[in-house]
């Protein structure tokens, strides 16, 4: 089935198009993933660092604790001390570190006591008693309270050089400073909150800093802290940055137009392809009709180098062709009306595959007679016959193969000989042939005349002795199929004798 060139470039047009538009798309959730990745690893490294210079601050004033905690005096005060010089040294402690609201040295049975000394908060006393049950070494704990103003607590435990638990320190620390730490870093971009958990699953916010506007801010970022059980959530004030922007829409810009010149260019592909087809297309026409005319030219113009070496050989054979054919005439083998091979030339090549058929295999041999010739010419006159010669001629050459011979023997009789084909495959030639030859054929003065013509067929046998032995036996075919009516083709299988019912073919 023929394809056209136009719908081939045409379809892979449309698949360069799908294949661009996949690739536009991957390539636009590429750009858009990996923006979306360093927006989020940008804006978790600032979270990080606020996290972390909390939890250095944090982590300054565990020191605080720590070194009152390890202090010989410390120790003294707890196992010995009363009351009273516990509560000079928790002034002189409070006098003494940045930002302490409220010092105290708590000795272990008022940590163990159902009730918190007077001078503590109750909320801070409950933390502390929580964090000697907990063991830890040190714990922070935001709070607020009615005397105290919002504040977190650090409980440090005092142990002697045996660990033997003596009391802790806790220190309540002011709320402010952390408060302005998270200000001052933050420098008006985007809003943080430090969060701590209440024991029934709440969230506390224990430090803010910056305008919380959640309709402009594209999401938040979550950090926990090092020395503190809190947690530091951050919403940047920028929206995730927009694939088509500031130097980006160059870059888009670019691919678009490399897209545009990709197809500008396979479209003028396919018209150059088309084009140069079609001239070669022309060209090798031009060289058929010269061909047939008997006068091929030394050379034809070509525009596909794929096409010039196959035309060239078409054009040399053409040659040799048209030199052959010469030749046949100076020798008086070409039937002048048909320009078909005449009874000399067809014998000659009969004799021919008659002697190469026991080496190359057998040929076939089918005789055609053309119905009511006669009738054409009495009725029509004899130029009227010779345009249905002429044409039947025609329309046969275009019918069969280039290797088969095809003579004129004389008046409306014509002959096929169907080289090295068996007798059943020279059957299914017949059958096409009579499919393919036309049904009409035009006569002088446009009188179209309806074409039926019978056939005998026979092939060339091994226990033949002459080479017209099959010319014979299909000569008898022919009779037999005239005799049955004509119109149809009758065979001679020489191996099964004479047949008294041969097969036949009818159109």
């Amino acid at each position: 089935m023929a394809r056209s060139l136009t719908k081939i470039h045409a379809q892979n047009l449309i698949i360069l198009l799908l294949c661009l538009a996949v690739a536009g798309f991957a390539g636009y959730y590429l750009i858009t993933d990996i923006q979306r990745t360093a927006y989020q690893k940008r804006i978790s490294l600032t979270a990080r660092s606020f996290s972390t210079q909390i939890s250095d601050f944090i982590e300054q004033q565990q020191s605080f604790a720590k070194k009152i905690a390890a202090q010989a005096d410390t120790f003294d005060i707890l196992q010995r001390g009363k009351p009273r010089d516990r509560l000079r040294e928790s002034e002189a402690i409070k006098s003494i570190v940045p930002h302490v609201l409220a010092a105290h040295l708590l000795p272990v049975d008022s940590i163990t006591s159902a009730s918190s000394p007077a001078s503590v908060e109750p909320v801070c006393g409950d933390f502390a008693r929580r964090a000697a049950v907990s063991d830890a070494a040190s714990s922070v704990e935001f709070h607020t309270s009615e005397t105290l103003s919002d504040h977190y607590d650090i409980v440090q435990t005092v142990a002697d050089k045996n660990k033997k638990v003596l009391g802790y320190v806790l220190l309540s620390f002011a709320r402010a400073p952390l408060q302005a730490l998270l200000e001052r870093n933050l420098m008006e971009t985007g809003y943080i909150e430090v969060h701590q958990e209440t024991p029934d699953k709440s969230l506390q916010v224990v430090a803010k800093a910056g305008d919380k506007n959640p309709e402009t801010y594209a999401g938040s970022v979550t950090s926990s802290l090092n020395h503190a059980p809190w947690t530091l959530v951050y919403w940047p004030d920028e929206s995730m940055p927009r694939i088509v922007a500031a130097n980006r829409l160059v870059y888009v810009s670019l691919i678009l137009l490399a897209a545009a010149v990709l197809i500008i260019i396979t479209l003028r592909l396919q018209r150059i392809t088309v084009r140069s087809v079609r001239h070669d297309i022309k060209s090798l026409l031009r060289m058929f009709k010269d061909v047939h005319d008997g006068n091929v030219r030394v050379g034809y113009p070509m525009e596909l180098n794929e096409f010039a070496n196959a035309f060239q050989y078409m054009r040399d054979s053409g040659q040799k062709l048209v030199k052959e054919k010469e030749k046949l005439k100076d020798m008086g083998l070409i039937d002048h009306l048909s320009q078909l091979s005449n009874r000399r030339h067809f014998e000659m090549r009969l004799k021919e595959l008659f002697d190469l058929s026991k080496t190359h295999g057998p040929s076939s041999v089918l005789i055609i007679d053309v119905d009511h010739f006669k009738a054409v010419n009495d009725q029509y006159g004899h130029d009227a016959g010779d345009a249905l010669i002429v044409g039947f001629a025609g329309a046969l050459r275009k019918a069969v193969r280039q290797s088969d011979v095809l003579a004129r023997l004389g008046g409306d009789e014509f002959c096929v000989i169907y080289t090295y084909a068996t007798l059943k495959k020279a059957a299914s030639f017949a059958e096409r042939l009579r499919r393919q030859l036309p049904r009409d054929i035009p006569l002088t003065k446009g009188i179209m005349h309806r074409v039926r013509w019978t056939g005998g067929l026979s092939v060339i046998a091994d226990k033949d002795k002459k080479f017209d032995d099959v010319l014979w036996r299909a000569d008898q075919a022919l009779i037999q199929a005239k005799e049955a009516g004509r119109n149809i083709t009758r065979i001679y299988d020489p191996a099964s004798g004479p047949p008294k019912k041969p097969r036949i073919m009818t159109s």
